[in-house]
């Protein structure tokens, strides 16, 4: 049961994640200030707030809330979408499946046709991801070229985003530390970034994506073609000797 609750919480919070997570790709590639995902009843499911908002932006939320009963009752009789424009700037109201909206705000004057587009776009990937749909080819396929690709932009997000989460991650970055540290106790910190990248370009990885089998080979790369030669064979066996089977001690008692 408690292993249950924490999946579920993990889930919810990868979820919260993805929707933030498209709702700011959205304000960056568009002229939208405020976007907003939301049920009928008012209740925030996600949010993209920059941190610097002028004044107008609490007039036109206040709006909002006077006007989201009535929006939510056009919603569930069938209504797509509703612009309503004012002075200090527009709201549009997106319907996301079933009880569901996309508010965003506009707080001056823009060309709503030149973002309309990306709002459609966005509301298809809001819906797709709070109904949990899988990201199969085929149910890709389904979509437009644009939403297709924002699917796939946001999904790579997403997997990068569980990734450094997980264990494996942060057993490298701790290994990269270690190898860092010992590197720079023979060669100085300055070089020690430089003889990493190459050693990490010659075997064609990066340090989030190495293996167990490849720290080792890194390690003895680093020692024969960087150390040996510059500080001879003395320094480069006691290397040999402490680091190798320090960095497999290191490996095996990762969980």
């Amino acid at each position: 049961m408690a292993k249950k609750i924490k999946d579920d919480l993990e889930d919810v919070s990868l979820l919260k994640f993805a929707l933030v997570s498209q709702l700011k790709r959205t304000y960056e590639s568009s002229d939208v200030d405020v976007l907003l995902f939301a049920g009928a009843d008012g209740r925030i499911y996600a949010s993209y707030i920059p941190d610097s908002i002028g004044h107008k932006i609490f007039e036109l939320t206040n709006l909002i809330s006077s006007n989201l009963l009535h929006v939510s009752q056009e919603l569930a009789m069938g209504l797509q979408q509703s612009v309503i424009e004012y002075d200090f700037g527009t709201v549009i109201f997106s319907s996301v499946g079933k009880g569901a909206l996309l508010i965003s705000l506009f707080t001056g004057k823009a060309d709503l046709s030149e973002n309309m587009g990306k709002i459609e776009v966005t509301r298809e990937v809001i819906l797709h991801v709070f109904e949990q749909r899988p990201m199969t080819p085929e149910q890709l396929s389904e979509y437009s070229d644009d939403v297709a690709a924002e699917l796939r932009s946001l999904s790579k997000i997403v997997f990068n985003e569980m990734y450094t989460q997980s264990s494996e991650y942060k057993k490298n970055m701790e290994l990269l530390a270690d190898i860092k540290e010992k590197i720079t106790s023979v060669m100085g910190r300055g070089e020690a970034d430089q003889v990493l990248a190459m050693a990490f370009n010659e075997i064609a990885s990066s340090p989030k994506w190495m293996t167990e089998d490849l720290w080792p080979l890194l390690v003895e790369m680093i020692i024969r073609e960087q150390i040996r030669p510059l500080h001879g064979d003395y320094v480069a066996d006691i290397c040999e000797a402490e680091w190798i089977p320090d960095i497999k001690h290191k490996l095996e008692s990762f969980v």
